[in-house]
């Protein structure tokens, strides 16, 4: 996994090239100008199909640096807080909600020979392809102009475009070369509600089959009530080896090639018990369980409750 001085280093050398006009082919390096608009549903949609191509290309690891016009070579000064979001954990919640599964995205602020820029960078994902659940386009004045269902995009050269059955069959492939710093699987086998408490108590099981282990901080459920519509429980104790503790107060390890089993409570929000009740006694009801590691990276995993 590359760190944050071999980021440093990978985007000034594209700089430079960029500067001196001088060509560095690569399939997944990118500039913009400014930051996505994250407040609007057309910032959305071009930040998903941007980042999302990415992580659907077949390669090392991907970049877009913001505050930078290859074309005009003219830098703007930028920062994180420019895009409308309160901090990077909300780039996760909007991949979780909008694609089909959650690939690794990493948001930093650098200063490059006085030029403040932010870098999102996207190491190689095995899980390939991502899917938007439903890409919208717009006209000039922000209105929705088509929306396209399970949209699947790639770079080629330098640009992004619709996946072919040829570049979904190189993102199989390609699924093979990779051998993932982190990759987890999940499993809930056992779900309980108590409505008087507030609480709902899922039991799970988490594989960890990347080359590094996990330290899991924090856990959340994400109920989808309606389509436009989502409720999400945080973790409010979670029963260890050790006993019972609160999220944040302590770890649970899961070393490489090991599965360990999991007991969490969850609490639902006020006046939606009745609500979740419904949703989960729906046999086609799908959730989203999502872990949070000690070193920020969140995983996200669709379960069902088979209750």
């Amino acid at each position: 996994m590359l760190d944050i001085d071999r980021i440093h280093s990978i985007v000034h050398e594209h700089l430079e090239h960029a500067l001196l006009n001088l060509d560095k082919e690569s399939l997944k390096f990118d500039f913009k100008y400014e930051w996505y608009d994250l407040t609007s549903l057309k910032g959305i949609n071009e930040f998903l199909k941007d980042t999302s191509a990415m992580a659907n290309t077949y390669g090392l690891d991907g970049f877009i640096v913001i505050g930078f016009d290859d074309r005009r070579k003219l830098f703007k000064e930028v920062k994180f807080e420019d895009c409308g979001l309160k901090d990077t954990n909300e780039l996760n919640k909007i991949i979780i909600k909008r694609i089909s599964h959650l690939f690794e995205l990493n948001s930093y602020d650098i200063m490059i020979d006085g030029h403040p820029l932010s870098v999102l960078h996207i190491p190689p994902a095995w899980e390939k392809p991502f899917f938007i659940r439903n890409y919208q386009t717009f006209t000039k004045n922000n209105k929705v102009k088509k929306e396209y269902h399970q949209k699947v995009f790639v770079r080629k050269n330098t640009g992004t475009f619709s996946a072919t059955k040829y570049d979904v069959d190189l993102m199989y492939y390609d699924r093979k070369n990779i051998e993932p710093d982190y990759r987890v699987f999940t499993d809930v086998f056992k779900l309980s509600i108590l409505p008087i408490e507030n609480i709902i108590t899922i039991k799970f099981t988490v594989e960890n089959a990347g080359k590094r282990p996990i330290a899991i901080v924090d856990y959340s459920i994400i109920i989808a009530l309606s389509q436009h519509k989502d409720c999400e429980c945080p973790a409010v104790k979670i029963w260890g080896t050790k006993g019972s503790y609160a999220p944040h107060h302590s770890s649970e390890i899961v070393q490489p090639s090991h599965i360990k089993n999991f007991n969490v409570e969850f609490a639902i929000p006020e006046g939606q018990v009745e609500r979740i009740m419904q949703v989960l006694n729906n046999p086609k009801s799908k959730q989203q369980l999502i872990l949070k590691l000690s070193n920020d990276k969140v995983f996200m995993q669709n379960f069902e409750y088979r209750g």
